[in-house]
């Protein structure tokens, strides 16, 4: 493959490598062997229709333009479908009139919660103070409103090894918000095929190559004398900031022919994790597809932080028989990255964080929609032999308002204090290993003494 051809291949297929700007940090303190990944519901989900159940409370039937008898959700709570503290959410008959699509939806939240509940963490009470989307998902995956913080997936990859920085992966995107504060290279790409291609230059298709097999010294001499010049361009740049990004260019130049080690958890998964036999076929393959690529790339230490996302959530009409569905997809998408970390020996060592730019009304709409609102909750799938036995922290009123929560045993108190994103977000980093590392002094988000992860 020519390298202006690479190039273009690269803007096609919608990846792209982002540069630090900082340099020479010591990363020695960090925390190896670990991963961690964002999974992004999209356009604000709905967590009363997920893990923040009200059922029909009648509580809003004051308000004119509301529907269902001013109803939180158009079902009651079934407490058969708990784990420990988690409580999951029913499926209405108002999701469809197919009793297939019923079933499916329903077996999608029960399977979710009952094979991950054990060692997950429910945080339900998340104050993001706003409803714009922007914002909103700046301040779940950062911690901060700021626009400088970089997405806490990003600020692990830069943290948790040496040699991060210059891993053409090290945080790999699936979208969402992906901000990296220049802290790491950013990678993003929903291509798996696209890899295959740029990990083997020399390859047009299966059987035939653009030189003749036993030539691979041509490119070997092509890449040192790349690297030589890289070497006497930063030697001859006078300015610092400069030499310090020439720096960079040729470190994540010479980790790039380490791509071609993702072929081969790759096609491991292809060929032993099937799409449809977890859980169900066609049903969130896109984030399965997500999920595959992410899961091989930390198997092949090519990344150590990364996003999936899924949008859609954003139900300012027939919410409900959009948002069920599209929660049951995304339970099927992270099933599959669980079970592809799992097969490739990796899964206790990964950390999955579930969440959304906010809430939705705790009312419907006209349309029978739900618009913004700004409590929200978030999901933590936890590694390590973690068990939480379903563990909630954090609360809302009846009618899905907020309420202060004493910091030590997550429930409602008079005496407590408002749960919002830069808690949650400094716990996370505790819980992750980095809070103490320089990168997150850098960054930093509120002092926390909420006690979420014990």
């Amino acid at each position: 493959m020519k390298r202006r051809d690479f190039i273009r291949s690269i803007a096609a297929s919608g990846l792209a490598l982002n540069l630090p700007l900082l340099s020479g940090q010591s990363h020695a303190d960090a925390v190896g062997g670990r991963y961690m990944v964002m999974v992004n519901a999209g356009g604000g989900w709905d967590p009363t229709s997920i893990c923040d159940v009200k059922g029909t409370n009648g509580a809003y039937g004051h308000r004119q333009g509301v529907l269902n008898q001013g109803n939180t959700n158009n079902v009651n709570p079934d407490p058969s479908k708990k784990v420990g503290d988690i409580q999951w959410s029913s499926i209405p008959d108002t999701v469809s009139s197919d009793e297939t699509v019923l079933t499916l939806v329903e077996s999608q939240y029960d399977r979710f919660f009952t094979t991950y509940g054990e060692r997950m963490t429910v945080i339900n009470g998340i104050d993001t103070a706003t409803n714009n989307h922007h914002t909103g998902s700046r301040y779940i995956w950062s911690g901060n409103s700021d626009v400088s913080h970089p997405a806490l997936a990003a600020l692990f990859a830069a943290t948790v090894s040496p040699s991060s920085v210059n891993l053409p992966m090290a945080f790999l995107s699936n979208g969402g918000f992906d901000y990296t504060g220049y802290v790491v290279a950013r990678a993003r790409a929903k291509s798996v095929g696209f890899f295959s291609e740029i990990s083997s230059p020399n390859r047009i298709s299966n059987t035939e190559n653009y030189l003749p097999d036993g030539a691979e010294d041509i490119y070997a001499k092509i890449f040192r004398a790349q690297q030589e010049r890289l070497q006497r361009q930063i030697s001859s740049e006078p300015l610092q900031r400069k030499r310090e990004q020439l720096s960079q260019l040729f470190g994540v130049r010479s980790a790039s022919a380490d791509l071609e080690e993702l072929l081969s958890p790759l096609s491991e998964l292809q060929s032993n994790v099937s799409f449809e036999d977890h859980w169900t076929a066609g049903q969130g393959d896109g984030l399965k597809q997500q999920a595959q690529l992410v899961a091989a790339a930390f198997k092949a230490d090519l990344a150590a932080g990364a996003t999936l996302h899924v949008h859609g959530f954003d139900t300012h009409g027939e919410h409900d028989s959009t948002a069920y569905s599209l929660a049951g997809q995304l339970f099927e998408g992270v099933h599959y990255l669980m079970v592809a970390l799992d097969y490739l020996g990796i899964r206790e060592k990964t950390t999955v964080v579930i969440g959304s730019d906010f809430g939705r009304t705790p009312y419907y709409n006209a349309g029978a929609g739900k618009d913004h609102w700004p409590l929200t909750s978030m999901l933590v799938i936890h590694g390590d032999d973690y068990v939480t036995g379903g563990r909630t922290f954090g609360a809302t009123t009846s009618d899905f308002n907020g309420l202060e929560i004493d910091p030590q045993t997550g429930k409602a108190s008079d005496s407590g204090l408002i749960l919002n994103p830069g808690h949650v977000n400094a716990e996370l980093r505790k819980l992750l290993g980095i809070s103490e590392h320089s990168l997150a002094k850098q960054f930093s988000v509120p002092e926390s003494n909420f006690n979420i992860f014990v």
